[in-house]
């Protein structure tokens, strides 16, 4: 419980406390997988201050602007398991391609859109082995689906979650469409097409047609090109969206 003293000696905020909290599993989780695989430099950038306030390092930074990214995308019991699939995929990536044994790492790497995709891949695979455990019906199967396009619906996901900052409300989608901002995101491929064509949410506050027209693209040869599994894939990852709009 030593380590969790922090809270109380730098007086921190609740938002604080849980960001504090992520940062010692991520400085566990480090410890843990990458052991001798690394240096005292390395070590010193993913772990905790031993002394001083831990909200001014990098790891606590990081672990900041994780939960801002996220939010609404993961509850509190995934992100250990978030952490520990990144590390652990960075882990056999570095050590396939390290001559020197040594590993360099630094906590920037559980943000942005590559540690979206890696936690994609992780997350898969771990529902697919719940599956098989539970007896239940299993996450989509992807394996005929182009892995560009998994990558475009799994960076379109995170992108709008992180701009309404939680899960798209009907009001937050029909501003950023008068904005025009997201013309904008679908012109520059952060939205994208599939997704736009198929997605009841922003059906049901523009024209699909007249939006995607402006954009230089017409929406029905989309939607014709658009595999049955492709289709599976957006309902499973987009479900919410069927309540929002009834709401």
């Amino acid at each position: 419980m030593e380590k969790y003293d922090s809270i109380f000696q730098w007086n921190m905020t609740p938002e604080e406390s849980g960001t504090y909290k992520l940062a010692v599993i991520y400085e566990n989780e480090f410890l843990n997988i990458f052991k001798n695989n690394m240096d005292g430099t390395t070590r010193r950038k993913n772990v905790l201050p031993m002394r001083g306030d831990p909200r001014k390092s990098n790891l606590f930074r990081y672990c900041w602007k994780l939960k801002r990214e996220t939010k609404g995308l993961l509850d509190s019991t995934q992100y250990k398991i978030y952490i520990r699939a990144n590390l652990t995929i960075l882990f056999i990536n570095f050590k396939k391609g390290s001559k020197a044994g040594k590993i360099y790492i630094e906590p920037n790497s559980i943000c942005g859109d590559k540690a979206w995709i890696r936690w994609k891949v992780y997350e898969r695979w771990y529902n697919n082995k719940l599956a098989i455990i539970n007896a239940t019906l299993p996450p989509p199967n992807i394996s005929s689906i182009s892995p560009k396009i998994i990558k475009e619906i799994d960076k379109t996901k995170k992108f709008i979650f992180e701009k309404c900052e939680g899960q798209p409300t009907k009001e937050k989608i029909g501003k950023f469409i008068t904005d025009g901002f997201v013309k904008f995101w679908l012109m520059s491929g952060k939205i994208s097409k599939y997704y736009f064509v198929w997605s009841p949410l922003i059906s049901s506050i523009c024209d699909i047609k007249k939006v995607s027209e402006s954009c230089f693209f017409d929406p029905k040869l989309f939607k014709e090109k658009t595999s049955k599994e492709v289709m599976d894939y957006l309902e499973y990852e987009f479900s919410y969206e069927r309540s929002t709009v009834t709401n």
